[in-house]
């Protein structure tokens, strides 16, 4: 009985979830191709196909950045020009660059997440905007997990398995991962290093220079359609960062 309840939970998550990141997707997408960039920076492009759903016409100057080899192939094949790099690093693009920088779920993977902020904003053009969309460490899922003495759902990929909270989808499973448990690179991958708050993020952000407008979406375990009420007085527990930031023009 108890295990069949829970399966159930579990169901119903998923389904808020999927719902979530795809209302999160959406507000990337739709916010990017609102700004019409002619030069546009995908941070973590994957197959380079999220934002082709979005745009009406295709910036001109299309870039990417995506580290494993199938993906970045995939995306070269739609036309986008795709490096690999170290994220936690240095970017390899002039300054004043790109009219926006795009990146949707890593964040979250790197240790230096104030390097990254300064490199979007070094790359931007004055008056350019980064659309940031990440996971939220102090959504109402998370903070309910820390309340029952659970891992958050947010950082619940330790090394290669889903530990640390029995409510999570993939409790115990292994994660194969690309690469070996000594390789530099394998933290970010294997799992959330760094996830960020509201208040954070806004933080991280402006003081690296940027106007910026931080919210959160989809305040899971609730059904979609009452997280959309609530989202209206309650900005900081949904369970997916957006962040719009903008460089300043002077």
């Amino acid at each position: 009985m108890a295990n069949s309840i829970l399966k159930a939970l579990q169901d119903f998550g998923a389904r808020q979830r999927y719902l979530g990141i795809e209302r999160c997707n959406d507000w990337a997408g739709q916010t990017t191709a609102q700004l019409k960039p002619q030069s546009l920076l995908d941070v973590g492009c994957g197959d380079g196909g999220m934002l082709f759903r979005y745009f009406k016409k295709v910036p001109p100057e299309f870039y990417g950045v995506e580290g494993a080899p199938p993906l970045k192939a995939a995306a070269e094949a739609r036309g986008l020009k795709v490096s690999s790099y170290d994220l936690n690093g240095r970017w390899p693009y002039a300054d004043n660059k790109f009219d926006v920088v795009f990146s949707n779920q890593v964040i979250e993977h790197l240790h230096n997440c104030r390097l990254f902020a300064e490199e979007a904003f070094r790359v931007l053009k004055p008056g350019g905007t980064a659309i940031v969309a990440t996971e939220n460490l102090c959504s109402l899922l998370n903070w309910f997990a820390l309340t029952l003495g659970y891992t958050p759902f947010s950082l619940m990929q330790t090394c290669g398995r889903y530990l640390g909270n029995p409510l999570g989808l993939h409790y115990n499973e292994p994660i194969s991962e690309p690469v070996p448990i000594d390789h530099p690179a394998f933290a970010g991958i294997s799992g959330h290093v760094r996830v960020l708050t509201v208040r954070q993020a806004h933080e991280l952000f402006t003081l690296t220079g940027f106007e910026t407008e931080v919210g959160s979406v989809s305040i899971l375990p609730l059904p979609d359609t009452l997280s959309r009420v609530l989202e209206k007085f309650i900005h900081n527990r949904g369970h997916y960062l957006t962040i719009k930031a903008r460089k300043p023009l002077a």
